[in-house]
């Protein structure tokens, strides 16, 4: 193999198949038309001597050789990117780069319209790419270069990277506004005695406030988990259900008809918020002045 002529371009197909399992899939992640796509898989192909994908119902399965190429490759894309990256200046009035950041549905909520806003007046030509995804790969994704940023309560990925904490989230009980039985407040027993909504993301454990109960002795009556956040406050609305959640979530949903908050009736620790990044991007420019704004955003001063 003549490295002098390798195509790069082969390695972001390779990539971008080997996450989508779809070569059509892959093709609207880099904007290629999937018959550029299949070329350059059948390049692929005869460089390593091997099937590399493999169709079956499933989709594209990777083979032991493709399998063995995905990290290494992942890791030397992004050390290229960031190199030509760091070596750049960085003015967020005129750059134009783009940043893939980690975010539960609940953060979203929380941060995005804050700062989308705050983008549009200092960074105009930025591009801001929200990734939600299982809680068990962010590690790769943001030592591969898939993710530049997490934010959120993040207790799995503190050893290794870098973090910055921004604030103590404690919890705070959601319902709808004429709630038959719970008025300004709750108790240990209505709140053992209701019917509960939670939400639990793919790649999770057991929350801190299952903890919390448990370590009492309690348990919660759950009738519907969620894998997402959004519709929980809608159901709330029809329902005599509560839902457990941060306590920003409350400023978040400040206008949202018929739906209050009321303080737990028993203690919890509360969600560490925090941002957190790899290595490779600690000294880039671009990403220093981003998490400098999330921290001026967010971030909750002693």
């Amino acid at each position: 193999m003549n490295f002098d002529r390798f195509d790069l371009n082969l390695v972001r197909v390779f990539l971008a198949i080997a996450r989508h399992r779809n070569v059509t899939a892959a093709g609207m992640q880099l904007g290629l038309t999937q018959s550029t796509i299949s070329h350059s898989l059948m390049r692929m192909r005869r460089m390593c001597n091997d099937p590399l994908f493999v169709r079956t119902p499933e989709g594209m399965l990777p083979t032991q050789a493709a399998n063995s190429m995905i990290e290494p490759l992942t890791q030397a894309l992004a050390a290229i990117g960031a190199s030509i990256q760091s070596a750049s200046p960085f003015d967020p009035a005129t750059d134009q780069r783009c940043f893939s950041v980690l975010l539960s549905d609940i953060g979203q909520l929380i941060y995005l319209p804050i700062l989308i806003e705050r983008l549009a007046q200092l960074a105009p030509g930025m591009e801001l790419r929200v990734l939600h995804l299982p809680m068990d790969v962010y590690r790769t994704a943001l030592i591969g270069g898939e993710a530049d940023l997490a934010v959120g309560h993040l207790p799995s990925l503190q050893g290794g990277f870098h973090q910055h904490h921004l604030f103590d989230d404690p919890y705070v009980c959601m319902l709808r506004a004429d709630h038959p039985h719970i008025g300004a407040s709750i108790n240990l027993k209505q709140y053992l005695d209701a019917l509960h909504i939670t939400v639990e993301p793919p790649g999770r454990g057991p929350g801190l406030v299952d903890q919390a109960l448990s370590r009492i002795r309690k348990k919660r009556r759950i009738v519907l988990t969620l894998p997402h956040f959004f519709s929980g406050p809608l159901i709330l609305r029809r329902t005599d259900f509560l839902m457990t959640v941060p306590q920003r979530v409350r400023q978040a949903l400040h206008d949202l008809d018929n739906i209050r908050f009321v303080p737990l009736p028993f203690r919890a620790k509360p969600l560490n918020v925090t941002l957190l990044w790899h290595e490779r991007l600690h000294h880039d420019s671009g990403h220093q002045w981003l998490r400098k704004l999330f921290a001026d955003l967010f971030a909750v001063r002693p």
